[in-house]
């Protein structure tokens, strides 16, 4: 068994880091031993697992189950319509019952532990289910050096507070498309593990009514690429306390302004967290350029080059 894991993780590292330095294997599930046929086949997409072991049933979705019976399909299934976003599969868990606490969690071990003081960016995307008869905002990703692995509990895990979570109040409602949690946040080093889910009780739990007519009391959504990136390996630094550089509006919807301070713009380049260059424009020596990029929401980098040097921001893109 320990020889077979450790095949495992040279094959993960080899997919992944030489890519894109996402440290989450099989990030979008696509990798499994089996088709799954019915709920809580989520160890088929190895090496996720279940830190509820005796009572939840976190669920793998895959095109290749096409049985009306078992309810594990793509893009049908018993609990909506969804395309997966990448690949052909994803992972389904409830994160709210209305009348017990009753959670359902993913986990996984990262490929590299976590280095103290390093910036991590880390990105999930959801999916509310059509038959959900509520929507939560209450999303996020839990980093531990150990395993949240208990055979005994399948209540909310709100002992642990997540280092990133959706924002409070906004509403992963959405059935259609896809939904972009995404944040970053300084290691304290030796996180080995990533759990998500909602870590909170249902009294503490932001809910709205969702897209069931028949409200069941219950939110479940899909879940699609895991990534978690060392945001420091690529070049740029947050150095958004520069005063010598303005991004305004951050946060934005693709469209927004880049002021220096007296310093001539030559050049401005974007990024995303994994170092892709996304976009680049000459600027004829002003201290004013308007950008306009259409990109997928998340986390980026607005490098600078003027007359006297680089300078660098982070943007929120919504």
């Amino acid at each position: 068994m320990k020889k077979i894991f450790c095949i495992l993780c040279f094959v993960f590292g080899a997919l992944y880091n030489s890519k894109s330095q996402n440290l989450v294997p099989n990030y979008s599930f696509e990798i499994d031993t089996a088709c799954p046929s019915g709920s809580s086949n989520l160890y088929y997409a190895i090496p996720w697992f279940v830190p509820h072991t005796a009572w939840s049933s976190t669920d793998l979705f895959d095109s290749c189950d096409n049985s009306i019976t078992t309810g594990s399909g793509v893009p049908y299934n018993d609990d909506g319509y969804q395309w997966a976003r990448t690949g052909v599969k994803y992972a389904g868990i409830i994160v709210y019952f209305d009348t017990i606490n009753y959670r359902e969690y993913l986990e996984i071990p990262l490929l590299n532990t976590l280095i103290a003081n390093r910036n991590y960016c880390v990105e999930f995307y959801v999916s509310l289910a059509e038959l959900s008869g509520m929507a939560i905002s209450d999303l996020g990703a839990y980093f531990s050096n150990d395993s949240l692995l208990d055979s005994n509990l399948y209540h909310a895990i709100d002992y642990v507070t997540p280092q990133r979570e959706n924002p409070l109040g906004n509403m992963l409602s959405d059935t259609s498309n896809w939904m972009l949690v995404s944040g970053n946040f300084i290691a304290n080093g030796g996180e080995r593990f990533i759990t998500i889910g909602n870590f909170h009780n249902p009294a503490n739990t932001s809910t709205q009514i969702g897209p069931n007519l028949n409200p069941n009391g219950t939110a479940y959504y899909y879940i699609d690429d895991v990534s978690v990136v060392d945001c420091t390996e690529i070049g740029i630094k947050e150095e958004n306390k520069d005063e010598r550089i303005t991004v305004y509006p951050n946060p934005n919807k693709g469209v927004f302004e880049v002021r220096t301070d007296k310093l001539k713009i030559k050049e401005i380049e974007i990024f995303n967290v994994i170092g892709e260059k996304i976009y680049i424009e000459e600027i004829k020596d002003m201290n004013i350029a308007t950008i306009n990029i259409i990109t997928k929401p998340g986390l980026y980098f607005v490098q600078v080059k003027t007359e006297n040097g680089t300078l660098r921001k982070k943007i929120v893109v919504q």
